[in-house]
């Protein structure tokens, strides 16, 4: 469900609304059900939710959306950084990694998360990502971004500026590729996936004028890695990647750092894109937006791209 102070439980009803009646019964929400059941109410969302106590009790509902109930904070103000809603966000999380890796439910679809919430809930992982790493006991994972013409696996992902650039070393591009490779592989079914590697710098680091990373540490790996027979190419400059990525000349990019990727990804996939976990057991997808607090509360969050987190995550189970 998401931080209760957000758009995640209102996005979340709004998508299964828009789904067809006969196929809702797929879906658990794990959250709060007398929460949800007033959302529904508030913003006149018409949807048949059933409080369910354990995973067990969906597998027999017909029409009806089952909410895994788990309560949630005792006041949820709208909008507002808490830590109860924090911690209540985490036992979300925790709930629906242990159904996934119990093999209960095929998928998590985890709507947005407050960082801030979380920590001063005492979490401390930076996000979701690095939290169900932790809890699969998943050492090798990576953010992909899926919307639009674009694949954009991170190279590093909620870190400063200044440490994402320590992050590119030969064993950490090498993980990142090997990641994306399989993925693109075993998700995607391309069988010769074409991935283009971002430089660090600007113009790739116009061979060694603007910075030594892409000579000292991406030439050399993209030479490994071609050597074995992939199609992967780079180090490109940065500016003009994604523009051809754009036109299909790749079928994934690999980027440096987050913004390096998510700047083109939600110019051009801002209301579809989706976040896909790479390298845990299971499937992971979530919306590419984050709780949206300035709307929370509203009825005005769209929910094109929890819609399109879930279809992936369908498509991807199949």
């Amino acid at each position: 469900m998401g931080d209760p102070a957000g758009i995640g439980g209102e996005v979340a009803l709004k998508a299964l609304a828009a789904f067809p009646k006969n196929t809702i019964a797929r879906y658990v929400i794990v959250g709060d059900f007398d929460y949800l059941r007033q959302l529904a109410k508030l913003f006149k969302i018409k949807i048949s939710l059933t409080q369910i106590q354990k995973i067990e009790d969906a597998y027999v509902l017909k029409g009806q959306v089952g909410v895994l109930d788990l309560g949630g904070a005792e006041k949820v103000e709208m909008g507002k950084v808490s830590a109860a809603c924090g911690v209540a966000a985490v036992d979300y999380i925790y709930e629906a990694s242990k159904l996934a890796l119990q093999g209960k439910v095929k998928a998590i679809v985890t709507a947005p998360i407050s960082k801030e919430a979380i920590h001063k809930g005492g979490c401390v992982f930076p996000g979701h990502t690095e939290l169900l790493a932790h809890l699969s006991k998943t050492k090798s994972f990576a953010m992909m971004m899926v919307g639009g013409p674009f694949k954009i696996v991170l190279q590093s992902i909620h870190v400063a500026l200044k440490d994402s650039v320590k992050s590119v070393t030969p064993a950490l591009v090498g993980e990142r590729l090997d990641l994306a490779h399989k993925s693109l592989r075993q998700w995607f079914g391309l069988t010769h996936p074409r991935i283009a590697v971002a430089g660090v710098n600007p113009h790739a680091g116009e061979n060694g004028a603007f910075g030594k990373e892409e000579i000292k540490v991406l030439k050399p790996v993209i030479s490994k890695y071609q050597r074995k027979g992939w199609k992967v190419s780079g180090p490109h400059p940065p500016d003009t990647l994604y523009y051809w990525a754009s036109q299909g000349k790749y079928d994934a990019v690999l980027c440096m750092n987050h913004d390096q990727g998510l700047i083109p990804f939600k110019l051009l996939a801002f209301e579809n894109g989706v976040n896909m976990t790479l390298g845990l057991p299971y499937v992971r997808t979530s919306p590419d937006h984050g709780t949206a607090f300035d709307i929370a509360g509203k009825g005005v969050a769209k929910p094109h791209s929890m819609i399109a987190a879930m279809k992936l995550a369908e498509k991807l189970v199949r």
